[in-house]
């Protein structure tokens, strides 16, 4: 057996409270990262971080700046997991859904196939390894990340904070997967 987890931060900035508050209201989170076997995100952001450009790629945990993190994963199949994980690989180098994100603040329906936002990008693959219906009531770039968490743990995912709303790290990572490269 194996897992699939998706981490659910809340950035410092305004921008990402903004993000948090409209997904959910006080006490939401901005950002949602799929987590490798190896600790590492594979996630799509709209800045660079790191030297790693926006979009979908791989990033280390440790450089993807918080002040509240929690995980939520699920047990899966090995097989499940290496068709999630390949999902999520094969979108590497997508462009990040600015577009989407602007569709989602003024509530019109503007999508662009081919391009992802965070909850986006974590939704479709856990549509392709049937963890969620191809079909859901809301479109992927709608969902927030505070609503994906309440899907997942919907779907019996195991809820962990990682960091404390104060920026304390609850849970140590590996050092070595912070060198800067992708």
């Amino acid at each position: 057996m194996a897992e699939v987890a998706v981490d659910f931060l809340l950035g410092p900035d305004w921008s990402s409270r903004i993000i948090a508050w409209y997904g959910t209201g006080y006490g939401g989170y901005s950002h949602a990262a799929n987590v490798l076997a190896d600790g590492r995100y594979l996630d799509a952001r709209s800045d660079v971080i790191a030297g790693v450009p926006s979009g979908v790629h791989i990033r280390h945990a440790l450089s993807e700046r918080s002040v509240k993190r929690t995980r939520a994963s699920l047990t899966v199949t090995d097989q499940d997991y290496a068709a999630w994980e390949a999902n999520l690989r094969a979108k590497i180098g997508d462009p990040y859904a600015t577009i989407d994100i602007w569709g989602f603040i003024t509530g019109r329906e503007v999508t662009v196939n081919g391009v992802y936002d965070c909850s986006q990008l974590a939704v479709n693959a856990l549509q392709h390894i049937g963890v969620f219906p191809k079909t859901l009531p809301l479109m992927a770039h709608s969902i927030s990340p505070m609503v994906l968490l309440m899907m997942m743990a919907g779907r019996g995912a195991r809820i962990t904070t990682l960091q404390a709303a104060g920026g304390e790290l609850l849970l140590a990572c590996d050092p070595s997967l912070h060198d800067g490269s992708a």
